[in-house]
């Protein structure tokens, strides 16, 4: 999934303010969902700490804008959600 972004599955996501974004791990490694970029670091809006096969983490955005997040463990996983 590294060469084709498609490690969050969509990667790209437009939603509405107050909508609710949960990350499913399907996977058999464990990963994180965290607010940020791999190049700049967490910027400290959301972060599931680890996230085992078969668990899940949700977040609610409140607010419009342009959020990027990433994997901490896997930094090549990153994505975008846009709230509206």
């Amino acid at each position: 999934c590294e060469e084709t972004n498609s490690c969050y599955s969509p990667a790209d996501i437009t939603i509405n303010a107050g909508d609710t974004i949960e990350w499913d791990n399907v996977d058999t490694s464990i990963h994180t969902a965290t607010s940020g970029s791999p190049s700049e670091g967490p910027s400290g809006l959301f972060n599931s700490e680890l996230i085992g096969m078969g668990e899940s983490y949700e977040f609610t955005f409140e607010e419009a804008g342009s959020y990027d997040y990433f994997c901490l463990l896997h930094p090549w996983m990153s994505g975008s959600i846009t709230v509206n």
